[in-house]
């Protein structure tokens, strides 16, 4: 016999074919290139118009082209599939575990009674389709019923009416084997019903019932199609009158065909072809994979070429060989086996593991941060700054930018808020232990490199410097004998879109933006100090010298103080410190209960704390965050606007401290998010009214009113802001709005889903930046809304 017509093709392509389905029925959410909110819009692009519908591999975003509403054909597949994998897997289990009990212990009965046999040869006549068909209708076209439960009704509906043809098919099968000669054998020596069903009969018709079960699989996906074309689509249907469109809510494979039945008399007719040629693709690769195995089976059976069967085999029998020495190496098939399994789970891992590296913009500078700072009795810093940074860009750097703040307060500076001045003294820098030269301009320090840094190349840079801290500062400030420095060290500045990513200081907001970097911090204080700082983990408050870590915050702030009293408190494994002079009416233990249930609220309904410790510190000067330590000003008269501000600047540490973003660019995504984060506190946990919670959001929108300002698009630039409010105020009433009136298409009341969209959208951007695309992304697929419901208060811009 010629050794390739031997060999068993439809089982080989049956398997492969099979496994990239199941695949992407796992992961294909994972690899779709758009979610299902996002379009195309009208575009023009080197000479051409980009406009759905666009045909397939018109565009590497669209690779197989859009509907006629802008949607991306092949995310809607990979999003769709997993239906129809999963629920034609589903029915049939069900309908086979049924039908297989069923009829396994029915055949043994001496006789079959006559009403089973005529309602077996009735119902094989009835269509299947039509009994789904009047169960499905009245509950698919544009109900309320979630999806999930629409998809669960079909399964079981499926299953029962499926089940009597499985039960038929096995009763027939057992009935014959029951009449062998073993069989009465068994009968004879004393064995019961149960054992003849599962010693006996089951064995031999095991291969058989998977060959049926892989069948079946094929059959259900037939009948889902089937129902499609008459619009009724797995997990509801979305019937648009004034242009009789229907929509499967799902996206399940048979019902994208259906869907898009019409395009057939349109010039966009690849709609149609593109969901309906893998329709084809699913049910071929299960029949190879049920043909195969029929194959294999029936071969196996001529082990014994003398016991004739009646078949003929095509491909040659695998023989039994008895006392053949096991091997441990793998070959032929087994080999083959393995190697497909090893596949399936090795990219299915890349895959899992790779998920989140398109979210967010991507930065391509990297640091790390070693720094050595000592303070002297007259209140002089030296530092000496080891940076480890690394190109992950595909540029070839020809300098390096870092923020260098202290320097924009140097005499001379022109920011009215700063009381005093400070006095910078820049001893060396080095490169790779080089001397390199710099520029210091404002607060941009430009160091220019000797030998170009090519991309994915490390360079050591180290920068020796003196310091001393101005008068009420902003931020980087000296409060009567209390240090506090913030952004008081070189920052690696980010580099993005080829160039690096470097505005210039401006008073009131936070200008700098950095990514996230590990930093190890050695200090030496005079001993009538205190070291608090960003720090994991600080040390006690007599250590004037010593060495603290952190990993991934965005910088690292220290406070140098001294005669504070602490108090301290711990909330689900956090600790929480309170710093406080006590010539304030702002009650340290009120104050530190109130940080406490803020916490508490932060972590068990928006997501874990990232550090072991938050510092609270109350002084005189702005109301600021850092990676794990607030300041709050407790001279404020106002003491709700206090409470407001301390619940704020907690909330900073997931809305800055974790998700990322841009603070010059678009300062509305951390001071937005977080105002709508506090005002949610008090409305939530504090059960304000939603009026009193927002009112500190809506006095901000009613000054720019009065002022006469106008509309105005939140993220803009701080440069082009003529009002706070735009950044802070105008997001968080927005967002609020936004959850009020679309919470019912989450299923949830507005508490649930207020809670739940912000611990998804936290989750969702972890320790990644984001910005107003990305926003709009993520909340277009989250409630469903059109990217034009954000029209009024952002401009959508990549």
């Amino acid at each position: 016999m010629n050794r390739l017509f031997s060999i068993n093709y439809s089982l080989y392509a049956g398997i492969l074919l099979s496994a990239i389905l199941i695949f992407l029925a796992i992961f294909g959410p994972i690899l779709a290139p758009h979610t299902l909110t996002e379009t195309l819009k009208l575009r023009y692009e080197n000479g051409t118009i980009f406009a759905p519908p666009l045909g397939p591999f018109k565009s590497n975003e669209f690779l197989l082209g859009t509907d006629q509403s802008g949607y991306d054909l092949l995310s809607m597949i990979l999003y769709g599939i997993r239906y129809t994998i999963i629920i034609s897997f589903t029915v049939t289990l069900f309908k086979m575990t049924a039908g297989t009990l069923i009829g396994l212990y029915v055949g043994t009965w001496k006789k079959t009674p006559q009403w089973l046999e005529a309602f077996e040869n009735a119902w094989s006549y009835v269509p299947l389709f039509l009994i789904m068909f009047f169960f499905l209708r009245p509950i698919t076209f544009n109900v309320m019923l979630d999806p999930n439960v629409l998809v669960f009704y079909f399964i079981i509906i499926a299953s029962i009416v499926s089940t009597p043809s499985i039960v038929s098919s096995v009763r027939k099968k057992s009935r014959e084997i029951s009449t062998a000669t073993f069989i009465e054998a068994a009968w004879t020596l004393g064995a019961n019903r149960h054992r003849l069903v599962w010693k006996h009969i089951f064995p031999q018709l095991k291969e058989s019932l998977l060959v049926m079960f892989i069948l079946e699989i094929v059959q259900v996906i037939a009948l889902m199609g089937q129902l499609a074309l008459m619009k009724i689509f797995i997990g509801g249907t979305i019937y648009r009158p004034d242009n009789q469109i229907y929509l499967s809510i799902t996206k399940e494979i048979s019902g994208l065909v259906g869907a898009a039945r019409e395009s057939i008399y349109s010039n966009s007719i690849y709609i149609l072809y593109v969901p309906l040629i893998l329709l084809l693709i699913i049910t071929i690769s299960f029949s190879l994979l049920a043909n195969g195995l029929k194959n294999r089976f029936q071969s196996n059976y001529q082990r014994t070429p003398w016991i004739k069967t009646g078949f003929e085999p095509s491909l040659r029998p695998k023989r039994k060989v008895y006392k053949k020495k096991r091997s441990f190496y793998l070959t032929g098939e087994s080999l083959a086996f393995v190697v497909l399994i090893l596949t399936f789970v090795g990219f299915g891992t890349y895959v899992y593991i790779t998920k989140d590296n398109d979210i967010g913009v991507k930065n391509y500078s990297r640091a790390a941060y070693y720094l050595n700072l000592k303070m002297g009795h007259e209140g002089k810093f030296t530092t000496n700054a080891k940076i480890t940074v690394t190109n992950e860009s595909d540029n070839k750097w020809e300098d390096l930018v870092f923020y260098f703040i202290p320097n924009a307060f140097t005499k001379g500076h022109s920011i009215k808020s700063v009381k005093g001045f400070s006095v910078v003294d820049i001893k060396e820098i080095k490169v790779n232990g080089e001397k390199a030269d710099f520029s210091l301009n404002h607060d941009t320090l430009r160091i220019l490199l000797n030998k170009k840094m090519e991309s994915r190349e490390q360079a050591k840079v180290e920068i020796i410097y003196q310091f001393t801290v101005p008068e009420e500062g902003s931020r980087f400030s000296k409060v009567k004998d209390h240090y506090y420095l913030a952004q008081w060290y070189p920052m690696l500045a980010t580099f993005q879109n080829g160039k690096w990513n470097k505005e210039d200081y401006q008073d009131g907001f936070e200008t700098f933006h950095t990514d996230f970097s590990n930093y190890v911090v050695h200090y030496e204080i005079p001993k009538e100090y205190s070291f608090i700082s960003t720090a994991d983990k600080d040390p006690g408050l007599n250590e004037h010298k010593g060495q603290v870590k952190v990993k991934k915050v965005r910088d690292f702030f220290i406070a140098v103080v001294k005669d504070f009293k602490m108090y301290t408190t711990a909330v689900n494994g956090v600790e929480v410190r309170l710093f406080t002079k006590e010539d304030h009416d702002k009650a340290p233990k009120d104050t530190l209960k109130l940080a406490k249930k803020a916490l508490d609220f932060y972590q068990k309904n928006i997501g874990e704390y990232p550090l072991s410790q938050l510092d609270v510190i109350l002084d005189n000067g702005q109301n600021m965050e850092y990676p794990g330590i607030i300041t709050v000003d407790p001279y404020h008269a106002n003491s709700q606007f206090f409470k407001i501000a301390l619940v704020h600047e907690i909330a900073h540490q997931y809305f800055y401290g974790v998700v990322s973003n841009d603070q010059y660019h678009e300062a509305w995504l951390d001071e937005g998010f977080t105002e709508f984060a506090t005002n949610m506190y008090f409305y939530l946990a504090e059960h304000q009214g939603p009026y009193q919670a927002q009112a500190f959001s809506m006095y901000r929108m009613r000054k720019i009113e009065e002022l006469g300002l106008g509309s105005q698009i939140s993220n803009v630039p701080l440069s082009e802001h003529p009002n706070a409010g735009y950044i802070y105020g105008q997001p968080a009433l927005k967002l609020f709005e936004l959850i009020n009136h679309k919470h019912d298409v989450r299923r949830e009341d507005l508490n649930t889903s207020i809670v739940n969209y912000l611990a998804a959208y936290y989750n969702r951007f972890k320790y990644k930046e984001v910005n107003t695309p990305e926003f709009i992304r993520f909340t277009m697929d989250y409630y469903q809304v059109p990217e034009e419901y954000f029209n009024d208060w952002l401009s959508i811009r990549e």
